[in-house]
């Protein structure tokens, strides 16, 4: 048996509304490639839409969005 503490779900994303896409939840539109709406900019964690919260998985996105992100500024 064992358990898992979780504190908090609701995401404080309102102040970057006016520069990507939220869900209807506040959480940050990306899929699993990190990438936002907006060119360049990534999100990690748990602020982006997923379906798991953990912070095995936020690790996880960090590894994804900062190589997508040295991808994207290689290319420029």
């Amino acid at each position: 048996s064992g358990v898992f503490v979780a504190i908090g779900l609701e995401p404080q994303n309102q102040m970057f509304a006016s520069m990507v896409r939220l869900d209807p939840a506040g959480y940050i539109v990306a899929g699993e490639d990190c990438k936002t709406n907006l060119a360049g900019v990534y999100v990690a964690g748990d602020t982006r839409t997923k379906k798991v919260r953990q912070l095995v998985t936020a690790a996880a996105d960090g590894a994804v969005a900062a190589t997508e992100a040295a991808q994207y500024c290689a290319t420029m």
